[in-house]
């Protein structure tokens, strides 16, 4: 089963049988439905048993062949279904704004470990989205999206961010110290609080493009932070916080000022390509 599918809820992918069932409304070979919609047969049997008892399904078996179709109750579902999504998308796709905390975070020198050994650099990367998404389940943080070896992260508190980031870091830490030199990893970590722009799952606008640049200033295995983060954990974070000072970045009209978050350990990091 696909990683997608995995993560499916069952009425989502009760939703997506019945979506395909919609579009072929005379039946079909289960085979032909499970690859519409991309679930092993096994669980598609299971799954299809439940929609008969429901009474949206029926099947009928024909010359060695199982088809399925709609039921009149199928079809009224399906017609209620099909125009609540269609709302529930036009909902979505209205723009609002609100104040977030954004997190973008990397792995230092991961191309060259790409170019190097290829197949080892995407274990290693799976192992680093695991601790991660570890850290995001327990600070509440919601993964908006990941590019390449990157993580865009929201959260609703600057604190949470910054304590979801030591997490990382420290879960980082604790994997390194248990690994050989060449497979430890060190990810660096940069977090930004400001107005943004949500579009379904997606949030845009300046605050995300400041969060965007952050944490290229981070040491490896390190944390930055703005001064617009910085002025609300100050007094409520356990960790110190160090000034770094002003820096330019990229495609920004004026300097960012940046903080550095100190960890209670030493990274032990090599000098690494950013």
């Amino acid at each position: 089963m696909s990683d997608r599918t995995s993560k499916r809820s069952k009425t989502d992918i009760y939703a997506s049988i019945l979506d395909v069932v919609r579009r072929y409304p005379g039946g079909g070979r289960i085979t032909k439905v499970s690859y519409g919609v991309g679930v092993p047969l096994d669980r598609l049997r299971v799954m299809f048993d439940d929609l008969i008892d429901y009474g949206l399904l029926r099947r009928a078996e024909s010359e060695g062949e199982t088809r399925y179709a709609c039921t009149p109750r199928g079809a009224e579902f399906l017609e209620t279904y099909w125009k609540m999504n269609g709302y529930l998308e036009a909902f979505e796709e209205k723009p609002t704004r609100g104040l977030a905390a954004i997190m973008f975070s990397d792995i230092v020198g991961f191309t060259a470990l790409t170019q190097k050994n290829e197949g080892r650099a995407l274990q290693l990367l799976e192992e680093y989205r695991s601790l991660t998404r570890r850290a995001l389940a327990k600070y509440k943080g919601r993964e908006v999206k990941t590019m390449g070896d990157g993580f865009m992260v929201e959260f609703t508190s600057a604190l949470e961010a910054s304590e979801c980031a030591v997490e990382i870091q420290r879960l980082m830490q604790e994997r390194n110290m248990k690994v050989s030199a060449g497979d430890k990893l060190w990810a660096r970590i940069g977090i930004h609080v400001g107005d943004v722009e949500r579009k379904g799952s997606d949030i845009l606008g300046d605050a995300v493009n400041i969060a965007s640049r952050v944490y290229s200033f981070a040491d490896a295995g390190g944390i930055c932070i703005t001064r617009q983060v910085f002025d609300q954990i100050w007094n409520k974070i356990g960790n110190h916080l160090t000034e770094i000072g002003k820096r330019d970045a990229k495609n920004l009209d004026s300097p960012i000022e940046l903080f550095a978050v100190d960890l209670p350990w030493s990274t032990e990091a090599p000098g690494l390509e950013r």
